[in-house]
Parts: C-alpha cells; structure tokens; sequence
C-alpha cells in the first residue's frame, strides 16, 4: 500500500474484481478522453489469476479515497520495449473526485515507487492533445513536454495527435517515505 494525504494507491484484490469491472465496463466513467475499447469480464478475470494484474513490466493499482472508496486505477507499463523507462496512465471512475488533486497525488506516489524499486529513467505520459486536466496534473508532477506524436491514437472515430510528455530519475526526489506494507 502506498499512502498519500489525500489517496491510497493499493494492488487489486479478489474482492475488488466485481466492483472495478463494473467501473471499468461504464463508458460514462471513462470521461472525454479515455479510451473506449471494452473488454470482456472473462479476460479481466482470468489475467488477475494468473498475474494479479502485477508484473516486472506492468502493474494496476487502485487509486482510493482515505476510506479505501475506489475511486480510480493508476497503470504502468514498458512501452516502447527499446527504451529505459515505462509509460504511465491513469483513470478517475468517480467524476466527484475529478479536480480535488488525487490523480496528482497518485502519480507522484507511484513515480517515487516506480523509482525507488526500478532500475529505470524515464517515465512518460502520452496525452490527447485537448486534455488540459491530463496535461495540468502531468505538468504539477514535474514532467516535461517533449513534443508530438502526430496521428498516434485512434479516439472518438479519428486519429488524433498526442502529446510526449516525460520526467527522468534525476528530476525526482525518490524515497520510501510514503511506502507500506501492503
């Protein structure tokens, strides 16, 4: 569990799998700029039994409210393969929570863990270029914007641009300071 003033970043329990599925299968949780695609509760299941949605290259944690309320999902993931880093991505589900600073909060949580536990130097987020709460939350966390994939994501029925968006290890102040055990 890694604790923050405001949320609770967590790895996905058993018990969870029902309630985030239903969160992850709601289109109107999703808000503008998320993607669409679907995928089956079959699939969603059978990869937490075998990896529990955790791996040297990829992980999911629960972003909750100091209630342990879930209130979305944070993600990273190796991508390209060729780079010394992983990219990052993130989802509010409940729109009451938008703008109260928790995504901010549970980025800057997982980057310190994410450096404090991998031998990696860059983390990137790639964001729609029309998302200005994406865009806000990665600027307030210390990344720096690197340029613009031109045509890289298919959303809303047409490719759009996305923006690069990356902060290195030696830009982040890493420590366990927020880390427990879980």
């Amino acid at each position: 569990m890694i604790m923050g003033s405001k949320v609770i970043l967590r790895t996905i329990r058993e018990a969870d799998l029902d309630t985030l599925f239903d969160l992850m299968s709601d289109i109107r949780n999703r808000g503008e700029y998320f993607p669409r695609h679907l995928r089956p509760e079959s699939l969603t299941k059978k990869e937490f039994r075998e990896t529990g949605f955790w791996s040297k290259t990829k992980g999911s944690l629960l972003i909750c409210d100091l209630e342990n309320r879930i209130v979305g999902q944070i993600y990273f993931f190796k991508e390209p393969s060729y780079y010394n880093g992983l990219e990052l991505g993130y989802i509010l589900y409940d729109e009451e929570s938008r703008n109260q600073g928790y995504v901010s909060e549970a980025v800057s949580l997982l980057l310190d863990f994410l450096y404090s536990t991998k031998n990696i130097n860059r983390i990137q987020v790639l964001i729609l270029s029309a998302n200005i709460a994406s865009k806000r939350v990665a600027e307030k966390c210390g990344f720096k914007f690197e340029g613009i994939a031109r045509g890289a994501v298919f959303h809303n029925g047409a490719n759009r641009d996305v923006e690069v968006h990356s902060i290195l290890r030696e830009e982040v102040e890493c420590g366990a300071k927020n880390l427990t055990a879980d």
